[in-house]
């Protein structure tokens, strides 16, 4: 109770006696309270003005003391604990809370106006705008002197534009690959003057040239001259190059030969040194590390070549990608015997990594269908087990939940635990037949090999076993696009033993009996992926779509000499499942200073035909919960407009999903976040099911089923990982209740949800 008075109790007698915080300051000093809408002169149309907007508005913000949304509306706590509490004898807890409360003054010298404006300017003349003004006027209010806001005002002139753009007339033999029809697809008569892109468009035409074997060229060497002397604020272009350079800058360079250095930087004393010559390559090495294949075709440089920078980026990629080295470097040294001759040796310097690492997992889990339980993981792992660079993983897992709500009369048990083992290896290469000198080009690429056998025992309902292995390929040429295809994936899902509870439950409906039996997957996924969220642009974009079929290759063979009638066939005493799955994941983000408007659009499909009715229970759709519709449970939703207030279903799924999701995300402190969030989404069949009417996707009526939620959240941001916590409120049920789908006014906060997660939900 000390702590707890000597914490609060000045706190509360600063609010009553309303102490003012700017007492604390100096005679010079004036506490910044916020800045004014910024204001543009300007005969531009608007959109002119909007394109520089946020531009402007990144450069002007300061958050203010006691801010949300940019604007002083909280209490000054920071400020208060700041100024008034003294922890020189403090405890080391107090000290801990006065660094996490307490804030300095944000000051008018600390936002330095005046140094705001001049960057503006300076950013606008690198847009195009030349003439243009920008001031900042210091506004101090009149009730209290040692406060102020800032004004800032952007003079905003007509932009350049790119009236014509050509070479210079110089014809030396580098001169001749100086190519203005590659510039100009990055820079057009009619664009806007921009800096950037022109510094984009010289780096890229500096690379082709770097291919052709000039090695010391470089960016600087291009002269771009901007002729601003023709009126109407039109822009003559000229490319060129500096007229007198040394020879080397303007010779061509051969590759001659290749020196790799292999070692553990961790080793001590005497290391014996073996050298190798494998193809081109001299290989002094400290152990057998790495097969002399596999580095012959991660170095994309051969003795006799032209120098290419494309070769030494994508043998820097190739090698990094291995993933068994610390460092990678490569450098180009002349002949000791000849060194003005124009031949490169290459010397590339790899330091190992350690091969071996175990980890240990132990997490509590809370999950949203209302069970918690601890989940432990134990695995290992090695980087280069068979020296070619291959990655294999061997781990076990196991986790025990229990109900920690009340339940339901529908509910047949309170607990369940599981185990499995997982076992992987994974090539950093292509393994395929014939392989061809191409795929080699591809960077990054990988063959994984996985191998899973998993126990589940729901006591009340049934005990599950599955054993799923399967062959995938990733590659991506591009850091933002990845592909995946699995021309071989077999998941087999059986029922050991079921209860009588749960088998009266089943029984009462072929459709989720079907599910249950029907779960022997034979077939192939492909998975594109376009990712560009690694660095945060104003504009990031998500997208996923995917494709997997299951049951056609079997079918064609045990179709023959069977009567359709006899449907559904059998494959090593297991009915196996036949469908086509398609998805898709789109995800956009609107990123400005410290807040992001999040969006994000799914959809499924699963179309069962042949020898299956419905898709296997592992492989159809869910809604609701944590990643979800957090305005409702995980698994409860639909499928369409269905409900049964005592459901007896294990889980409710549908063979089509369709969720959109928009979050408003912003900075509360160094490391708590909040969120707004709105969600709409529903789950439906594709087939009726007379058991549960309404479940039948219907592009009449999908559309008034569904189910709409929001809420709000915090996430606490460590870096090395987010915990979110979420309150999730139905606003409309796919179903009529009351007479109305509308649950406004009807009882949200009651049906409120609470959820605790890790990682954000899109």
């Amino acid at each position: 109770m000390k702590i707890k008075h000597s914490i609060f109790l000045p706190l509360l007698s600063l609010i009553i006696g309303g102490c003012s915080n700017t007492r604390f300051l100096t005679d010079d000093q004036v506490l910044y309270n916020g800045k004014e809408k910024v204001e543009y002169v300007t005969s531009q149309p608007k959109r002119d003005v909007n394109s520089v907007k946020t531009h402007v508005g990144s450069i002007t913000h300061q958050k203010v003391n006691n801010s949300l949304f940019e604007r002083r509306i909280l209490p000054p706590i920071g400020l208060w604990t700041h100024n008034y509490w003294n922890i020189e004898e403090a405890t080391k807890f107090k000290k801990w809370l006065y660094k996490s409360l307490s804030a300095p003054p944000v000051l008018i010298s600390d936002v330095n106006p005046d140094l705001r404006a001049q960057k503006i300017q300076n950013d606008l003349f690198d847009l195009g705008y030349f003439q243009s003004r920008v001031w900042a006027t210091v506004d101090t209010s009149k009730r209290n002197p040692k406060k102020a806001r800032i004004k800032y005002t952007v003079e905003l002139p007509p932009p350049f534009h790119y009236n014509q753009i050509q070479l210079d007339t110089l014809s030396g033999p580098i001169d001749t690959i100086i190519n203005l029809e590659y510039f100009s697809r990055q820079v057009k008569p009619g664009d806007q003057y921009n800096l950037e892109k022109l510094k984009s468009a010289r780096n890229g035409l500096t690379t082709q040239i770097q291919d052709q074997g000039y090695f010391y060229f470089n960016s600087d060497i291009i002269q771009l001259n901007a002729d601003t002397t023709i009126g109407d604020h039109q822009i003559n272009l000229t490319l060129g190059r500096d007229r007198e350079l040394p020879s080397e800058l303007l010779s061509t360079y051969e590759i001659g030969r290749l020196f790799v250095h292999m070692y553990r930087s961790s080793d001590t004393g005497y290391v014996r040194i073996d050298t190798i010559q494998y193809e081109d390559l001299t290989v002094f090495s400290a152990g057998n590390f790495l097969k002399m294949d596999v580095l012959d075709k991660a170095v994309f440089f051969h003795s006799g070549d032209l120098y290419s920078y494309k070769a030494h980026q994508s043998t820097l990629t190739r090698l990094n990608s291995l993933g068994i080295f610390r460092y990678v470097k490569i450098t180009f040294e002349h002949p000791e015997s000849d060194s003005v001759s124009p031949i490169l040796n290459v010397r590339i310097d790899l330091d190992m990594s350690d091969n071996i690492s175990v980890t240990l997992e132990a997490d509590m889990v809370m999950k949203s269908t209302g069970y918690i339980g601890p989940d432990l993981g134990a695995g290992i792992s090695h980087g280069n087990i068979f020296k070619g660079a291959e990655n294999m993983l061997l781990s076990l897992n196991g986790g025990f939940e229990w109900q920690w709500g009340p339940a339901t009369q529908a509910q047949l048990g309170a607990h369940s635990y599981n185990y499995g083992i997982t076992y992987s290896i994974t090539y950093p290469r292509f393994i395929l037949p014939g392989q061809k000198e191409k795929i080699n080009q591809i960077l990054n690429q990988r063959t994984t090999m996985n191998f899973e056998l998993n126990m589940l025992n729901r006591p009340a309902y049934y005990t599950m076993f599955s054993a799923m292995t399967n062959l995938e390929y990733k590659w991506k040429q591009r850091q933002e696009i990845q592909h995946a295809v699995s021309p071989i994936y077999i998941n087999s899902v059986n029922l050991l033993a079921t209860t009588a509870a749960f088998d009266s439950v089943v029984d009462e409906n072929i459709y989720i009996r079907k599910s249950f039996e029907e779960q022997f997957i034979f077939g192939m996924k492909y998975v594109f992926e376009y990712d560009n969220t690694f660095k945060t642009r104003p504009h990031n974009l998500f997208f996923q779509a995917g494709i997997s079929t299951s049951g056609n290759l079997i079918d064609l063979f045990e179709r023959v000499g069977k009567d359709e009638s006899e449907r559904p066939f059998s494959f090593l005493n297991n009915i196996y499942s036949q469908y086509i799955k398609l998805t898709t994941d789109f995800r956009y983000y609107i990123n400005r200073h410290n807040k992001t408007l999040a969006m994000r659009v799914y959809a499924g499909i699963g179309l069962p035909y042949s020898n299956s009715q419905v898709l296997p229970y592992v492989e159809q759709f869910f809604s609701g919960g944590a990643y979800s519709i957090r305005g409702f449970t995980a698994r409860t939703l639909g499928p369409g407009s269905y409900y049964e207030q005592d459901n007896s279903y294990i889980d409710q799924s549908g063979d089509v999903k369709l969720e959109a999701n928009l979050e408003y995300r912003f900075v509360i402190t160094r490391i708590m976040n909040g969120a707004f969030f709105v969600e709409t989404g529903n789950i439906w069949l594709i087939n009726e099911d007379e058991a549960r009417p309404g479940s039948k996707f219907d592009f009449n009526t999908f559309y008034d089923q569904l189910a709409i939620g929001s809420g709000v959240g915090l996430r606490f941001d460590f870096n090395f990982f987010v915990l979110r916590t979420d309150l999730g409120f139905p606003l409309r049920t796919p179903y009529v209740t009351d007479d109305s789908n509308w649950l406004i006014g009807q009882g949200i906060l009651k049906n409120t949800l609470f959820y605790i997660a890790v990682g954000y939900p899109f």
